[in-house]
């Protein structure tokens, strides 16, 4: 095995694992409240799904989020953009966002949390971040 090919499988793997992670932000109906609070469509998810991963940007335009996420047609990026920081700042955003996979992580987790095994996992989990 070449070592491409192995980072490559790494890679893959890794993706494997923490791509149902990421993805909840996404699709958890607490973050989709969150965004409904400031006032965002949510009957679909793409005017939240732009905001929610740029935000990191600092209100990006249309053109910078269309580079950066190149795999969404320019059009569809402009229409749900423009009108985004207009609705909620990008620190409103990251607050939200914030709030709501909290808000979904101890629904989904609330018997683990204050736990032994919880602490381990989250001290594991910010190492691995850092």
């Amino acid at each position: 095995m070449t070592s491409d090919t192995y980072y490559l499988q790494t890679a893959r793997r890794m993706w494997q694992q923490l791509e149902p992670v990421h993805a909840l932000v996404y699709y958890a109906p607490e973050v989709f409240e969150e965004f409904a609070a400031l006032g965002y469509d949510v009957a679909t998810r793409w005017p939240t799904y732009f905001p929610l991963r740029s935000a990191p940007l600092n209100a990006p335009g249309p053109e910078r989020v269309t580079s950066c996420f190149y795999s969404f047609s320019p059009r569809m990026v402009a229409e749900h953009i423009a009108s985004a920081w207009t609705i909620a700042s990008s620190e409103q955003v990251l607050a939200a966002r914030l709030r709501g996979v909290d808000l979904l992580f101890r629904r989904l987790m609330a018997d683990q949390i204050g736990t032994a095994g919880f602490a381990e996992l989250a001290g594991l989990a910010r190492r691995v971040a850092e």
